[in-house]
């Protein structure tokens, strides 16, 4: 069975593998996470962060392509890079060999799917026309964010190396979604809200591996979603697991709280 021309197993060892990137950045010190290279490799390069859901989309059009690609895990605090880059303090943010710059992470996958590895392979996203889906992104993602910032601010991700970095995170990221530690406190509510929210979903994926009838763009919306939440114990995935495939490789190597 394939998807958007995609086998069924060359689109789960994809989603699965980048469960695999969160212990790398600790081996790349920090002063290079922080740099931007003059010399471009003859590769795309993104700069991202790990626990970042926009940054995961762009890592999964990359996996599903087949396209090699440099991956620069900066440093949350570093405004300077993304600030020479781009402008301003966002990402992901691609740099391609010919000079090419683009933010925005549905940009970039669109670029990646149309201009790297061979034809396309995402359909178009019916999000918009399809009422169930664009309510339950609505719906659900207070309590997604509740579960998630708390545990990605004490999570093992490269972009949080300096501890400067996570108290930057701690600082932008409560006001939106209250104390982290009311949050935790609060973790077998929020868990059990959102455990209801996946039995909605299960319910609405079309295939076995995809929210529509063939591999599309709101998958790769929804799997940037959920990986985050492979953070939190006690979720209950359900049966059709194409949203995270990382459920068990990647889960491993979080610090689930």
């Amino acid at each position: 069975m394939s998807f958007g021309g995609v086998s069924k197993a060359v689109l789960l060892a994809a989603f699965g593998g980048l469960g695999a990137g969160i212990s790398i950045g600790y081996k790349v010190s920090a002063a290079r996470l922080t740099k931007v290279a003059k010399v471009l490799a003859a590769k795309p390069r993104v700069y991202i962060y790990d626990h970042c859901p926009f940054s995961t989309r762009v890592r999964a059009i990359f996996a599903l392509k087949g396209v090699d690609v440099e991956i620069v895990f900066l440093q949350n605090r570093d405004v300077a890079t993304p600030m020479a880059l781009v402008g301003s303090k966002v990402v992901p943010i691609m740099e391609t060999p010919e000079g090419m710059i683009m933010k925005e992470s549905m940009d970039i996958v669109r670029y990646v799917d149309t201009h790297y590895g061979g034809k396309a392979i995402l359909a178009e996203s019916e999000a918009e026309t399809r009422e169930d889906l664009t309510k339950w992104f609505q719906d659900s993602a207070d309590v997604m964010n509740r579960l998630y910032h708390p545990r990605a601010e004490t999570g093992y991700f490269a972009e949080f190396a300096e501890p400067a970095s996570r108290a930057y995170y701690r600082k932008k990221k409560e006001p939106l979604v209250g104390s982290f530690d009311a949050c935790i406190a609060n973790s077998a509510t929020y868990i059990d809200s959102f455990n209801q929210y996946l039995v909605e979903l299960d319910g609405m994926l079309k295939t076995p591996l995809t929210i529509n009838d063939t591999l599309s763009y709101d998958d790769i919306d929804l799997f940037g979603r959920l990986r985050r939440l492979t953070l939190a114990k006690n979720v209950v995935w359900p049966p059709k697991r194409n949203f995270d495939a990382t459920t068990a490789e990647g889960a491993v190597k979080y610090r689930v709280v």
